[in-house]
């Protein structure tokens, strides 16, 4: 007998909150793996879009490259979504004077208040040490971390509640799970179908940002609970300015 299809979109995203311990690495090591880099090319049911690039970013490509068991997960991610749904890529591997630009730009529009907070939690600050950096690498300078969203099936954007790299809380992946109202269940509806296609190809979510997922780094690790994680460092260390 036939296991019944379940409705990724029916199914809640569960057990993802705003819990730091989802995401605390403190205690996983690298093991580097030395698997290859690959730049991600359009194919069917995957665009590219490198939004840091398109916004003016200066030291950004206008290339994402992630390893490459990443490009063979996202296309099992992009099977696995709705009819006519593709997945819209919107960064991977960060150098670190990209992931240092990134960072000083939005710590310089962000409130005092709680300022340094908001960029630990959201940006990675870029390590101050190559010792820090080697066993503790931020997850897109190691080419297992992704920022996408969904598109149709001709690469235009689809709307899950958030811009990319809003800092608020309309960004957090289970925000849409409990509000009421036909719009909420449209955002609710598109999140649960990448979070379930996502998880089916072995990401891991980051609770704060709908559009984030990691395979292979430290907080992947955590995830799923391995003892270390295979990606480290996939770019050359360069000192804090």
């Amino acid at each position: 007998m036939t296991a019944p299809v379940i409705d990724s979109t029916e199914r809640p995203i569960s057990d993802i909150g705003n819990d730091p311990a989802l995401v605390d690495a403190a205690g996983i090591r690298v093991r580097e793996c030395g698997e290859p880099l690959v730049e991600v090319a359009e194919e069917p049911g995957i665009f590219l879009a490198p939004a840091y690039h398109e916004r003016g970013v200066r030291s950004a490509p206008d290339t994402i490259v992630v390893r490459e068991s990443v490009l063979a997960g996202l296309r099992r991610a992009a099977a696995a979504l709705p009819p006519d749904t593709g997945l819209l890529l919107w960064d991977g591997l960060r150098n670190l004077e990209t992931q240092a630009e990134i960072v000083e730009h939005f710590r310089a529009q962000l409130p005092e208040e709680g300022r340094e907070e908001m960029v630990e939690q959201y940006l990675a600050p870029p390590p101050a040490s190559e010792e820090d950096f080697l066993a503790l690498p931020p997850p897109h300078t190691t080419g297992g971390a992704i920022d996408l969203t969904l598109c149709d099936s001709s690469g235009n954007l689809l709307e899950l509640g958030a811009d990319f790299d809003e800092f608020e809380e309309p960004a957090w992946l289970a925000y849409y799970e409990e509000r009421a109202g036909a719009e909420s269940a449209l955002y609710r509806a598109r999140r649960r179908a990448l979070y379930w296609a996502m998880i089916g190809a072995g990401f891991a979510p980051y609770p704060w940002e709908y559009w984030h997922y990691e395979v292979g780094t430290r907080v992947s690790a955590v995830f799923y609970g391995l003892p270390f994680a295979r990606y480290g460092a996939a770019v050359p260390w360069v000192p804090p300015e």
